[in-house]
């Protein structure tokens, strides 16, 4: 019996067992809950990652829209002025031609008045005529030359201009 007796004192009690049990079961409800809440930390640090990459994708999607909307006005702008340097230059090209054309009907007027002068020389009135509409020619011509190089000065200068500095229209 003295073998029975030393398992008895060696053997844990029901109650004993129960306790060790139930100090188990709370171990491990405790690793338990800190498990879960270390998976719900790296799970917010998870969304806050990602809520944050894509603020940056957000942040780089509104910047190339700006740079596309700068692009877009400097575009315009440049072409803006580029039909108003076409529209100048025909201007200046059309003075040009009127300009010629005038000195041209001077010639014409003069060279009739010459060949009246030389056959009919009673005839003084029409060629003094034709000389003051000549001269009136001449001075025209003169004043659309002055136009188109005016013209051509305002060219000049808008092509000095810097084109992302842009200047009102004239």
């Amino acid at each position: 019996m003295d073998e029975d007796a030393g398992r008895e004192a060696l053997a844990p009690s029901g109650q004993d067992e129960e306790q060790a049990l139930a100090e188990a079961r709370n171990a491990l409800l405790d690793a338990r809950e800190t498990l879960l809440s270390e998976r719900e930390r790296a799970a917010d640090a998870r969304d806050q990652a990602a809520d944050e990459r894509e603020g940056a994708t957000d942040a780089r999607h509104h910047a190339a829209a700006q740079r596309e909307d700068s692009n877009e006005q400097l575009r315009s702008l440049l072409q803006r002025r580029a039909e108003r340097l076409e529209e100048l230059i025909a201007a200046a090209d059309a003075r040009d031609r009127a300009a010629e054309l005038r000195d041209r009907a001077a010639e014409t007027r003069d060279a009739v008045a010459a060949v009246r002068a030389q056959q009919q020389r009673h005839e003084l009135d029409l060629d003094e005529q034709d000389r003051a509409r000549s001269a009136v020619d001449r001075v025209w011509a003169g004043e659309d030359r002055d136009a188109a190089a005016v013209v051509r000065a305002d060219i000049r200068d808008m092509a000095r201009n810097d084109p992302r500095d842009p200047q009102p229209d004239t």
